[in-house]
C-alpha cells in the first residue's frame, strides 16, 4: 500500500472522535479527499461530503463513519479520580485496565482506567463484566483541584492504543470501527479523481453512528441519493473459538464482506 494511504489511515485511527465529538477526525478526512474532488462541504450536524461531478447522473452516496465509542467525564471525587459515562458501544471487559485519552479544552490528556484488582473481589464479582460504574480513571494527579485545572465537567475521550503495524501488512487499531469505513470512501475518492464518469459519487464521512446510525440518516437526506453504499467492518471467522455456523466463513484477506439481508436493498 502506498505510504500516503497508510498515513492517512493512522492519522484518522490517532485522532479521537468519539460520537458527537468528531471534528479532529473530520478535518484529516476533509483535508485528504479535497485535492480529489470537485467539491467538499460539511453540514451543520458535522458529516463531510467530498463530491466528484456534481451534476452527474445517477448519484451514488458511498459513506464510513468516523466516530468511535468512548466516554465522558461525569464526576471529579477529592482525591483526583475521574468518573465517567461510556458514549457509544464500549465492552466494559476490554475497556478495564486500557489506557485513555481525555480531550480538554488545553489538549489531550492522558490516563489509565482502573477497577478493583481481581483478587479484592468476591468470587461473584469476577464473573461479572465491568460497568463504567465500577471503574475509574486515575491521571497520576492527587486532588480535585489539581485535576480541574485540566479537566472540565463533559469533556470526552476515549480508549488509547496507537495504531500499529503488525507483520504481513496488517495493521491493527481500536479505532478501525469505523475509520476504515472512513478510510475506504476518501480512498475511492482519491482513486476517482480524473476518472470520466456519468455519475456523480458522493463520498460521505458521517458522524453519530455509534449512537444511533444519526449522521448516515441525514446525510441521506442531504444527498437524495438514487444508491446508497454503507461500508463499516465486521468480523473475521478464522480465529480460535470462532463458529461459523453461526456468522459463515468469513476470512482475513478474503476480500470484502457484501451485506444481503432483509434489511438491504436487494
Amino acid at each position: 500500500m502506498r505510504k500516503e494511504s497508510v498515513d492517512f489511515l493512522r492519522e484518522l485511527c490517532e485522532t479521537p472522535s468519539p460520537s458527537g465529538f468528531e471534528s479532529g477526525a473530520q478535518a484529516v478526512y476533509r483535508n485528504y479527499v479535497k485535492p480529489h474532488v470537485d467539491q467538499v462541504k460539511t453540514d451543520v450536524m458535522g458529516n463531510v461530503y467530498a463530491i466528484a461531478n456534481p451534476k452527474g447522473k445517477p448519484s451514488i452516496m458511498l459513506a464510513g463513519h468516523c466516530d468511535q465509542g468512548g466516554f465522558m467525564v461525569k464526576y471529579i471525587t477529592d482525591d483526583g479520580y475521574i468518573h465517567f459515562g461510556f458514549v457509544g458501544g464500549v465492552d466494559g471487559t476490554v475497556a478495564a485496565g486500557q489506557r485513555v485519552m481525555i480531550m480538554t479544552k488545553k489538549g489531550l490528556l492522558p490516563g489509565v482506567l482502573g477497577r478493583k484488582p481481581i483478587h479484592l473481589m468476591e468470587d461473584d464479582d469476577r464473573k461479572k463484566a465491568p460497568k463504567a460504574d465500577d471503574m475509574w480513571i486515575d491521571l497520576g494527579m492527587k486532588s480535585k483541584a489539581e485535576v480541574e485545572k485540566r479537566v472540565s465537567l463533559g469533556d470526552p475521550g476515549v480508549l488509547w492504543q496507537p495504531f500499529t503495524e503488525l507483520a504481513n501488512g496488517r495493521v491493527v487499531s481500536m479505532a478501525f470501527d469505523d475509520k476504515m469505513g472512513s478510510w475506504v470512501v476518501g480512498e475511492v475518492m482519491r482513486l476517482l479523481a480524473g476518472k470520466k464518469m456519468a455519475a456523480c459519487v458522493y463520498g460521505v464521512s458521517t458522524v453519530q453512528e455509534e449512537i444511533g446510525l444519526r449522521g448516515a440518516r441525514t446525510s441521506a437526506y442531504e444527498t437524495n441519493a438514487d444508491l446508497g453504499i454503507a461500508i463499516d467492518v465486521g468480523f473475521a471467522m478464522d480465529h480460535p473459538g470462532a463458529d461459523k455456523k453461526k456468522v459463515g466463513d468469513l476470512k482475513m484477506d478474503g476480500g470484502p464482506m457484501i451485506c444481503r439481508g432483509p434489511n438491504c436493498n436487494e
